[in-house]
């Protein structure tokens, strides 16, 4: 047998040995200390978990105790310069409607709470609300049993009701990702600086609440949909609670908050609500039974009612172009001006990264849970507003951004379980997202908007005037001197729509002083409802109505007789003859009439101006070129003011800054009387001075001409038609309407 030679094995090349180092020691080292401090992290948590329900508690405290502090400490800088905020020792508040409730509060406290104002909409008064609004009874009992003035407790009480935000926002975010979004939700939601804006030291006014309920309503039905059993009734009865007191709280507006209230509770009927059927039945039929009773009681239209007033509200708010005859009031408002993106990222997180985040998060959770997340589609949809009509509605972003950002914070502490590194990313990305909004909220001082030397004004217009007079002001001064003065008022924060604000600017705006103070006269007499009864007379034709009583107002009884003759008026009610036309329009007697002008004039003539030269055949106003200036002294040749204010008299030369602007003439009113320069100049502006109150003004021809320039900068007036009371210019001044009256 021969033998098998064996194979040699195939030569193979040496593999290097693997690159991988072996680790040192400190590397190892490293990863030991990691896993300890993993370790050691986990145990703490598992410590303290049987107290996470006080830890929760505690961190809501903390919360809260963030939200009063960013929404009082504006007091620091109001005792720092008390005169820009307190008039003799007290706040005063940071919104004009303020003065609305803290009217009825003060009337309440002091048991003079009347059915019908005689005070509001003269002639006509308006009617009053029973019960009043919740805000003004609160205040009102807080005034009684406490020692704090009415003052005090509207600067302080809706920086208190503001907190209460935390508590739906934290409750919605505890059931949507947990205690770390509820706490999160609760800490942005008031920290979001619209909200902070007008939930702050001040602004005595309902949207201190208004969001706090909206997403109160939401949470409950939420909770009505989701539970089994017969806690679920306990919800639904506390959604209920919480939609009647919102309907007592924002009294003016019911129709909205029952569409706000009453969808939560759809979305809760609609996709979740799933009872027996004899448990159906039970609440159905009571549930039936209410909406029977409540549509008897308030007619069967009442949902066509509801969708008509939503739908005028948001019209008024949306209508910024010129529509009808008469100019759209919206454009002049600043709550209803078109926010653009990075004004609603300042005022909401002030930082874009976060207003991604709480985008993302938003989308998110719509994404994960997108039934549950229908319960927050009313606030959504309001703060979407925003975008697209105007900014008033930024106050609903903060509970939708809050909400957002919280659910990011909750999925990333939800995945520390994994990665432990997350337990301190999430705290840090809190803080990162915190801190600009903290900064702003700590570093923005929000002002009374009627300044103490204002309210001084008001204040000796209640010692100067008769009880039954009649202060003409603009229409954002009525609920103020309602309060303050005491008097009666034509128009304010509720009544200002741009057929009546045009009235209310026409006597300032005209020319004519004659026409100015007979105007006043008729409507203080015959109100909005004496203009109806004029387009009614001459064919329902309003250009035409409001030319005749222009006419007729500007050239006194006599000559009115021979308008009113060839104007062959139609019959309207007791207004039969010519003679019961002239009686009507110069009425023998009126209330006490006195006109209030003001520094506020000063500054927005742009639209008051506007509105009250508004042409209803052309559908526009004039805006005019008024620039005001203060501590206006001559020296050299020169006139000096605020601003870099530099005139050169001799030469006519205006400058201001790097601006030079050449005059046509220059007015100077001095104790001895008024002194007029003119220059050789074919166009251009005109500055005029009031010596003695160290007070100037840039302006156009048109503007100089008018009843307001007239009497607050130039102290020209016919004594037939004026007559001076108290001047404090370029502060405020008051003036006594005369104006002319048929001889018997």
């Amino acid at each position: 047998m021969s033998r098998k030679r064996k194979r040699p094995l195939a030569k193979t090349k040496k593999k290097p040995a693997p690159s991988t180092p072996v680790p040192s020691a400190n590397s190892q080292g490293m990863e030991l200390r990691i896993r300890e401090w993993e370790s050691s992290v986990k145990d703490k948590v598992k410590r303290f978990a049987p107290y996470h329900r006080w830890i929760e508690a505690l961190a809501l405290l903390l919360i809260l105790g963030v939200g009063l502090l960013v929404r009082i400490e504006d007091i620091r800088d109001w005792n720092a310069h008390p005169q820009m905020a307190l008039y003799k020792g007290e706040p005063l508040l940071t919104t004009f409607d303020g003065y609305f409730y803290l009217t009825l509060a003060k009337d309440l406290a002091e048991g003079t709470y009347t059915p019908i104002d005689d005070n509001r909409d003269v002639p006509k008064g308006i009617s009053r609300r029973f019960p009043p609004p919740l805000i003004s009874v609160i205040a009102a009992g807080l005034a009684k049993i406490t020692p704090f003035s009415l003052n005090w407790i509207g600067a302080v009480l809706p920086a208190l009701l503001g907190l209460l935000l935390a508590l739906p926002l934290y409750a919605l975010g505890r059931f949507y990702g947990g205690p770390a979004m509820g706490l999160a939700a609760a800490l942005m939601g008031l920290l979001s600086h619209y909200y902070v804006y007008r939930s702050s030291l001040g602004w005595f006014d309902t949207d201190c609440m208004n969001v706090t309920w909206a997403t109160g309503a939401a949470y409950c039905f939420l909770r009505f949909g989701i539970e089994a059993g017969q806690k679920r009734y306990l919800y639904f009865i506390s959604g209920m609670a919480i939609f009647l007191l919102f309907l007592w709280w924002w009294d003016s507006t019911p129709q909205v908050v029952t569409l706000v209230s009453m969808l939560p509770l759809a979305v809760a009927l609609v996709f979740f609500y799933r009872p027996g059927q004899r448990e159906a039945c039970i609440f159905f039929g009571t549930v039936g039974l209410g909406i029977g009773i409540i549509l008897l009681w308030m007619g069967l239209d009442l949902p066509l009612k509801i969708f008509r007033h939503v739908a005028g509200t948001f019209h008024y708010i949306s209508t910024k172009e010129v529509i009808g005859i008469w100019p759209p009031i919206g454009a002049t408002i600043s709550e209803q001006a078109i926010p653009s993106l990075n004004e609603i990222v300042a005022k909401t997180t002030d930082s874009l990264p976060a207003f991604i985040l709480a985008g993302a998060g938003l989308a998110w959770l719509f994404y994960r849970r997108p039934k549950e997340s229908l319960f927050i589609s009313v606030p959504l949809i309001l703060a979407a507003l925003s975008f697209v009509f105007a900014k008033r509605f930024m106050i609903f972003l903060a509970p939708v951004m809050a909400l957002g950002i919280g659910y990011m914070i909750s999925e990333i502490w939800y995945w520390r379980r994994k990665f432990a590194v997350l337990s301190l990313l999430a705290p840090i990305l809190v803080i990162l997202i915190v801190w600009p909004a903290l900064s702003k909220d700590m570093a923005k001082t929000f002002w009374p908007k009627e300044p103490p030397h204002l309210i001084a004004g008001m204040d000796l217009a209640s010692k100067e005037t008769p009880k039954d007079a009649v202060i003409w002001a603009w229409w954002d001064h009525g609920y103020p001197l309602n309060y303050w003065a005491d008097r009666g008022t034509v128009g304010d924060g509720t009544l200002h729509g741009g057929h009546r604000s045009f009235y209310n600017g026409l006597p300032l705006a005209t020319h004519d002083e004659r026409l100015a103070a007979n105007f006043m006269r008729f409507y203080v007499s015959s109100g909005m409802d004496g203009i109806e009864n004029v387009y009614q007379a001459v064919g329902n034709d309003p250009a035409r109505g409001v030319n005749l009583i222009k006419e007729v107002l500007s050239v006194g009884p006599e000559k009115a007789r021979e308008l009113l003759a060839l104007a062959k008026l139609a019959p309207v009610g007791n207004l039969q003859n010519v003679d019961q036309w002239l009686c009507f329009f110069y009425p023998e007697k009126t209330r006490p009439i006195y006109l209030f002008l003001d520094w506020r004039l000063t500054i927005t003539n742009y639209w008051w101006y506007w509105l009250g030269t508004w042409d209803v055949e052309k559908r526009e106003g004039i805006h005019p070129m008024y620039r005001a200036f203060y501590d206006v002294y001559e020296e050299n040749g020169h006139i000096k003011g605020s601003e870099g204010l530099d005139i050169d008299i001799e030469k006519g030369e205006l400058r201001t800054g790097k601006r030079i602007m050449g005059l046509t003439q220059l007015v100077e009113r001095t104790e001895k009387g008024l002194q007029t320069r003119r220059y050789k100049r074919d166009s251009g502006s005109q500055f005029e001075i009031l010596v003695p109150g160290k007070f100037g003004a840039i302006m156009d021809s048109q503007i100089s001409e008018s009843v307001f320039n007239k009497l607050f900068l130039r102290h020209t007036f016919n004594p037939k038609y004026f007559r001076y009371v108290v001047t404090n210019t370029p502060s405020y001044q008051l003036w006594e309407v005369l104006g002319d009256r048929k001889q018997p």
